[in-house]
């Protein structure tokens, strides 16, 4: 037999679920009160179409540094004293010792590798040494290639200069040669009492900046051109690239090849003294005069599917795609060659003053 509710149960019923619907349209209402409405658009950023000159620039990175650096030729003997790294040796001047004797820098575009003294046969190597024996002042005459009585004394004078034995006879082991007025001292790559071992790897004394090129780059620019370094404090320094390789040399890893380079000289080393090995920024400009043009910020440009270029014309209200034709890219801005019907598209032809949207 079933239990009837009593009428009072169900009015109680009626009045809870009024009381929870009225409740529920109150919180929706305060939640929609309190939640954060969406923000009108704001205006998009903009810039002026203007008409202006671009100059083209080649922007390179590079890299101030002393060169590529090269071992010393290993010691005949014991080494006893070492260079210090970063030490400057000039022509006639101590690299290091070996044997308790001094192994003296001489410039050449070849090693010795005979010993000399009267009677060896005529030679460019001879010719190497009285060059240096005169360039030190030891030998008053001009070099010949033949090791006569003059040469004989030159070497004495210099044996007893240096303070080793003096027999008038060229140790080839008694000097290192490299091809230029002096060598900086990279970093030493062998203890004292080392035997047989190079003392040290060297460089140029001179900085230099370098830069790699593309193929396109190598062979455009020539040796002479005008260009710009940029140091990282901001200094700007003249000068002209002293050299441009084409590189497609073999580096003996696989099939790579050297990168095309370009190479700037600075005859004013104190200009980058302060500066040391750092990357650099190198400017190559061409300053023919060029007509003005029409010009839109690179930013505004927008790429196309069909892989053209397009720019929003702002006019206060709303943005209207036009498409363009650009030219020349310098500087951050882009010549406008032709745009909308022009370009063969629909919108406006671009003129100064009008304002095009740029990308945020």
């Amino acid at each position: 037999m079933s239990r009837r509710r009593p009428r009072w149960a169900w009015a109680v019923a009626a009045v809870v679920l009024v009381a929870a619907a009225v409740g529920a349209a109150w919180y929706f209402r305060a939640w929609e009160a309190l939640a954060p409405r969406p923000a009108e658009a704001a205006e998009p950023v903009t810039a002026a179409v203007e008409m202006a000159t671009l100059t083209t620039q080649v922007r390179l990175s590079g890299q101030l540094s002393y060169g590529e650096a090269a071992p010393l030729p290993a010691a005949a003997g014991t080494i006893t004293v070492l260079p210090a790294a970063g030490e400057t040796v000039l022509v006639g001047e101590r690299v290091y010792e070996a044997d308790g004797a001094p192994v003296v820098l001489f410039r050449g575009s070849r090693p010795f590798w005979r010993e000399l003294s009267v009677g060896s046969s005529d030679a460019e190597d001879i010719r190497q040494l009285q060059s240096n024996l005169a360039a030190l002042g030891f030998l008053d005459a001009k070099p010949t290639g033949r090791y006569g009585s003059l040469t004989r004394q030159a070497v004495h004078d210099w044996q007893k200069s240096i303070g080793v034995p003096r027999t008038g006879v060229f140790s080839p082991s008694s000097v290192v040669v490299a091809d230029a007025p002096g060598i900086r001292i990279e970093r030493t790559t062998a203890r004292l009492g080392e035997v047989d071992a190079s003392p040290a790897t060297y460089t140029s004394t001179t900085l230099r900046a370098t830069a790699k090129l593309t193929a396109a780059q190598a062979r455009t620019l020539a040796v002479g051109t005008p260009i710009a370094v940029t140091l990282p404090d901001g200094a700007s320094i003249d000068a002209e690239l002293a050299a441009v390789d084409p590189g497609g040399l073999p580096t003996g890893d696989g099939d790579a090849v050297t990168p095309p380079t370009a190479t700037v000289e600075f005859e004013d080393q104190a200009q980058v003294a302060d500066a040391g090995a750092v990357a650099v920024r190198i400017v190559i400009r061409d300053d023919e005069e060029q007509p003005e043009t029409l010009v839109v910020p690179a930013t505004a440009l927008l790429a196309t599917p069909d892989g053209g270029y397009a720019v929003e014309v702002w006019d206060g209200a709303s943005a209207t795609r036009t498409p363009v034709t650009i030219g020349l890219v310098a500087d951050a801005r882009a010549q406008v060659l032709a745009s909308g019907a022009d370009a063969g598209g629909d919108g406006r032809v671009l003129a100064p003053g009008d304002l095009v949207v740029l990308a945020r």
